[in-house]
């Protein structure tokens, strides 16, 4: 579980962050990461009773229909607002849904993980610090704004070289939120409404400091986050 010292509130959001031990870079590699935001759309789910290998193995048939089931939103126990997966580390904003969904929905998704993880490159033992950080977004100025720091990692953490380039990062949400993608990983509706459901607003605002947002990140670091 997450042994976690506060409980997390049903119908608030949070920023979800975790880093791997010893700065290891495990989403380096493209499949990898697709494998991690797989896992996070299946235990995002309530009707996840499989274990995720279990599902995998799965049918044609049978898989099918257990996926109409798990991506049912009625059925989340989260909402994935946005998204960052770095090479050491990651960034989530999620809506908390089901009492407890947030615990079991990292908990579940980070242990699957582990598991894949630890069969592919033959090793035992655990990948990311426990248990995770959590941020309890209290405002709607505040969502914009670890919206836009979440957007913005790859850039302030130079992975990303150009800011224009910024929007096709991979493993990031913020294309969905430029333009309108089949994403089944983030719900971009509550964010973009703060826009009046702009996403030429959004891009502005979050392309606004970028600079700034680089000082900020060495800050980060500095601080031994």
């Amino acid at each position: 579980m997450s042994g976690r010292n506060h409980t997390l509130l049903t119908n608030s959001i949070y920023h979800i962050y975790n880093k791997t031990i010893e700065q290891k870079r495990v989403f380096d590699d493209p499949k990898i990461c697709q494998k991690f935001l797989d896992i996070l759309i299946y235990y995002r789910s309530s009707q996840s009773i499989l274990r995720f290998s279990n599902f995998q193995n799965l049918t044609v048939d049978l898989k099918s229909y257990y996926q109409i089931k798990i991506f049912d939103r009625r059925t989340y126990r989260v909402s994935i607002l946005s998204y960052c997966l770095m090479p050491t580390h990651f960034h989530l904003l999620i809506k908390q849904k089901q009492e407890n969904g947030i615990s079991f929905f990292i908990s579940q998704t980070l242990n699957s993980f582990t598991r894949y993880h630890n069969i592919i490159n033959k090793r035992l033992g655990p990948i990311f610090l426990h248990p995770f950080k959590s941020k309890y977004i209290q405002t709607e100025e505040q969502l914009k704004h670890v919206s836009r720091y979440i957007h913005l990692n790859p850039y302030s953490s130079e992975i990303v070289e150009k800011v224009i380039n910024l929007e096709h990062y991979p493993w990031s949400s913020f294309g969905t939120y430029l333009y309108q993608k089949n994403d089944t990983v983030s719900e971009t509706e509550i964010i973009l409404s703060l826009f009046n459901n702009s996403r030429t607003r959004y891009k502005r605002f979050v392309l606004r400091n970028t600079e700034y947002q680089k000082t900020l990140e060495y800050c980060k670091y500095l601080n031994k986050w």
